[in-house]
């Protein structure tokens, strides 16, 4: 056998001068010897002499012969290049698991479980079997805009850039309001680019997602000066940028996708659009999914591979994706998409939120992040571990094919949230910024216990005697009556402190918890009963009114809370706080907010004044166009745990 070694007939020149076989001829240029040294891969034909003149070889018989067009040569070149790339992919797998990747990795790569494909292969060519699931891979080539393309980004708005005093304030906006809560992006990167005043280089999905929820908790002059009439339209230029870029700038980096679908989930405008934050949270937990952000990096054995640095944003990012999962599925009535049982990723840890501040002088961190910052994340990691027992209690009391609970699994669950250990009140040293913060978890705390309670107090568990059953769902609804309590007592302590400058997307639907609970009162109660809970109910209605200046989902909640009071007391019409007339059953009515001041307690009389919002007409429209029944209506708004389960009904025809 022949032992001779034929050199490529095409090789770039460095491969030439190094005798090296050159892959040109199938990764086109750069060959790979070239992309991996970082040279200049220049190709030179060879000059090679023909004996005896040119010799043309007779076409096929029976065939045609290919014509060689620059068409045809063109795509074959394409051709072998792709096939090229997705070959070493697949190369760049298996010498990244085995430990000695061809080049850097930076791109976090999950090959999957062990039931087939990749894994299952790298396993059979290993004696130890220790293939770690997490890699990091080469970053994919960046997407060349044409020109075509970048004319219609700039024509959406995508590269006209706020000014510098514009981006500070919504910067600073973003890491006292945003960040504490959902700390997804790295913050001495974003810090870098703002200072260096590079933030046009920042990645533009990221930069619009951030100013869209930033805008929020923006000063007025903010988007006056940018020349918006009010923030709503502000922030809705700022989301529709944000999305254009999503689709259209060419990005192929998972993680940034992820990232930016998480911004954009905080987005609700009208009620056409309030299950935006729905389908967003499903694109960032399929990203995560496809990340392996749900499975322990370490499970095989200490990935070195992975910085501590990346595995503190990758759990942000994954107990933020299972955050956003359960109170959305609550406030939407949807069901779950995480399933716990299949993911091992460790519990977030309060030195998650800073380890990407290491390095930034004091000064820089002072200026724009609070001073309160480790208390906040404390903060975060209980409102994580609340998230989880409300995740139990949606699939122990709410699943729709659930074996019904028995006595114990109620008293473990309710011992579970119990140990919680809720103080009572602030710390008296916390900033303003933190102690709204502890009041906001209180109040997904109280929202928990209500959505715990409530179904308890119409269903008993399976192996409860009969004898007992009555006893037990009274017992169940006083302790729902009492967080739904709780729920105002933190509302009026907000409005007395004026801190609903820092309510964000979630404080309304909060609040439709204890709503319901003294609706049901009104409903079931007697007359003392019905009156206090309607003076509650107004109470959080003007809180509504509040919020519903910032956020279009508190408009929808007293759309329905408005119509349902207005079913339980037709001869009452008139203690409706609402800022529209609402038509009656059978007639019209002129309802305004200061008609309703005769049926507030007296501690909601002192609350601050609010100012008076018009809201969407078209919205009114369509909340208010009922032809349910009385008794429908009611019961659809009372049987559910979500606050627009039952908007489809008051629409339908």
């Amino acid at each position: 056998m022949s032992t001779r070694r034929y050199r490529s007939a095409i090789a770039c020149q460095t491969c030439r001068v190094r005798k090296v076989r050159c892959s040109v001829s199938m990764t086109g240029v750069p060959c790979i010897s070239c992309e991996q040294d970082q040279t200049e891969c220049i190709l030179k034909p060879r000059q090679g002499k023909r004996p005896g003149g040119d010799v043309v070889a007779p076409p096929l018989r029976g065939s045609q012969a290919p014509l060689d067009t620059p068409d045809t040569r063109a795509s074959a070149a394409s051709s072998d290049p792709s096939a090229a790339d997705e070959e070493q992919l697949g190369v760049d797998m298996v010498e990244a698991a085995l430990g000695h990747p061809r080049r850097e990795g930076q791109v976090p790569y999950y090959i999957g479980e062990q039931t087939g494909g990749p894994t299952s292969t790298m396993h059979i060519c290993t004696t130890d079997h220790a293939i770690p699931k997490h890699l990091l891979m080469p970053a994919a080539k960046q997407t060349i805009l044409t020109e075509d393309e970048k004319a219609f980004l700039r024509s959406k708005g995508v590269y006209s850039f706020l000014s510098e005093a514009s981006s500070d304030s919504l910067i600073r906006a973003y890491f006292h309001h945003v960040h504490p809560i959902m700390p997804i992006l790295e913050a001495d990167k974003l810090l870098e680019y703002h200072r260096s005043k590079r933030l046009h280089e920042y990645n533009l999905i990221l930069l619009w997602g951030l100013f869209t929820i930033a805008s929020n908790y923006m000063p007025v002059e903010v988007y006056e000066n940018e020349g918006f009439a009010s923030r709503k339209a502000f922030r809705a230029e700022m989301f529709s940028r944000a999305v254009c870029a999503y689709h259209n700038v060419g990005e192929k980096n998972n993680l940034v996708l992820l990232q930016g679908a998480l911004l954009l989930g905080f987005w609700n405008s009208d009620i056409e659009d309030h299950m935006q934050p729905w389908q967003w949270s499903g694109k960032a937990i399929n990203l995560c999914q496809i990340l392996g952000l749900h499975r322990d990096i370490d499970s095989v054995g200490y990935n070195a591979s992975i910085t501590e640095r990346q595995r503190s944003l990758f759990r942000r990012l994954w107990w933020t994706c299972f955050w956003r999962d359960r109170w959305l599925s609550v406030s939407l009535g949807r069901p779950l998409r995480i399933n716990l049982d299949e993911s091992d990723t460790s519990d977030p840890l309060v030195s998650d939120l800073a380890i990407d501040l290491e390095g930034i002088p004091e000064s820089v961190t002072s200026a724009y992040l609070p001073r309160d910052l480790p208390r906040l994340a404390e903060y975060w990691t209980q409102l994580i571990r609340m998230t989880k027992l409300l995740g139990k209690t949606l699939t122990t009391c709410y699943q729709l094919r659930r074996p019904k609970p028995t006595i114990a699994q109620i008293d473990a669950l309710e011992a579970e949230l119990m140990r919680l250990n809720m103080p009572d009140h602030p710390d008296p040293m916390l900033s303003r910024l933190a102690t709204f913060y502890y009041y906001h978890l209180q109040l997904h705390y109280q929202a928990l216990l209500v959505t715990f309670y409530r179904p308890c107090s119409v269903e008993s568990p399976s192996d409860l005697p009969t004898y007992r059953q009555r006893e037990w769902q009274q017992e169940m609804q006083g302790k729902a009556m009492s967080a739904a309590s709780k729920t105002c007592n933190i509302v009026y302590a907000l409005a007395q402190g004026n801190f609903f400058s820092y309510a964000g997307p979630m404080t309304p639907t909060l609040l439709v918890p204890a709503m319901q609970v003294y609706l049901l009162n009104c409903k079931f109660g007697d007359a003392l009963s019905r009156r206090l809970g309607l003076n509650m109910l107004n109470m959080c209605m003007m809180i509504l009114e509040e919020l519903q200046k910032t956020y279009s989902v508190a408009s929808v909640c007293r759309g329905i809370f408005g119509k349902a009071i207005q079913q339980l007391f037709p001869d009452d019409a008139a203690s409706i706080s609402l800022t529209h007339s609402l038509p009656e059953p059978g007639g019209s009515s002129t309802l305004s907010p200061s008609s309703s001041s005769s049926a507030l307690p007296v501690a909601a009389e002192q609350l601050p004044p609010m100012t008076t919002v018009a809201t969407d007409p078209t919205l009114q429209l369509e909340l208010f166009s009922v032809n349910a029944t009385k008794a429908d209506f009611i019961d659809a708004l009372t049987a559910e745990a979500s606050i627009f389960s039952f908007v489809d009904m008051l629409n339908f025809a």
